[in-house]
């Protein structure tokens, strides 16, 4: 065999190894044990939006996507959801995720399977009657803004609260944004009570657990049975929200029943 028969011939399955094969699984990655934990990455990773910054984690490299879920459970680099959603990671899953994504080949990342979207789409509606049925428990200013958050619970999960008891399936809270009113100095007015004026509602948002809605969640991102929801000041549901975000926030909050505005409910409810 000639010198160049022999190089093509080396080219030629060097180059039916690279095209035809997976990449390689990272060193002691298990990627079917990967796939099995790969539903949470996929409600953000596939089908990307092109205009944003969530990036594609289908064929990329194992060693890359290893070294980034390190650097995010460790608080090296910051990001909400990822440091929550990593910090859940032991050393195992960081390889294992690593070596099914490096194995999925490039592109092919392009349509959200059923499970996902489910996970994406939240079952909570806006509650009829609002705020019928509802404790308001807190107000907060947010002084960049110039908002207003009221907070208001439904009855399941005040009397839950004034009993020191865990939020029960049934409990629902909504918050309700809305516009300060301004003075002539563009300042917001302030009421006898110390809280800011009210010019009108912005949006709502909210949380709401019922029996079962956790059950088809994957442990990285379930709350327990709750669900979330974004709202218009039309209370109609805002589109394109993409409920796996808001699980994966408020996930870090388990030990208080995954409320961000636990401890000041608490406080109100049981009066300390």
């Amino acid at each position: 065999m000639s010198s160049y028969s022999f190089v093509r011939n080396a080219v030629t399955m060097f180059l039916a190894i690279a095209v035809g094969v997976p990449r390689s699984a990272h060193a002691g990655g298990d990627a079917a044990a990967g796939k099995a934990k790969s539903l949470a990455c996929e409600t953000c990773h596939v089908a990307v939006e092109p205009s944003g910054d969530t990036p594609h984690i289908a064929g990329q490299r194992a060693s890359y996507i290893a070294k980034q879920l390190k650097a995010f459970k460790a608080g090296d680099r910051k990001n909400p959801i990822m440091n929550a959603i990593a910090g859940q990671l032991n050393e195992a899953d960081i390889d294992n995720l690593a070596a099914y994504w490096s194995s999925q080949p490039s592109g092919s990342d392009t349509v959200v399977s059923e499970a996902a979207a489910a996970i994406k789409k939240s079952h909570m509606g806006f509650p009829k009657d609002f705020p019928k049925g509802f404790m308001l428990y807190l107000t907060s200013n947010d002084a960049e803004k110039k908002t207003v958050a009221r907070s208001y619970i439904s009855a399941a999960g005040w009397k839950a609260a004034q009993a020191n008891k865990p939020l029960p399936d049934g409990s629902a809270i909504i918050v309700v944004t809305s516009s300060a009113r301004l003075d002539a100095d563009k300042k917001p007015v302030v009421e006898k009570d110390g809280s800011w004026a009210i010019d009108k509602i912005v949006s709502y948002s909210g949380m709401e657990a019922r029996a079962g809605w956790g059950s088809s969640v994957p442990e990285l991102l379930r709350n327990a049975n709750w669900n979330y929801g974004v709202f218009t000041a039309d209370k109609a549901p805002r589109p394109g929200v993409n409920q796996a975000i808001c699980l994966a926030c408020h996930k870090p909050q388990a030990a208080v029943d995954y409320v961000f505005t636990f401890n000041e409910l608490r406080a109100k409810a049981t009066g300390k």
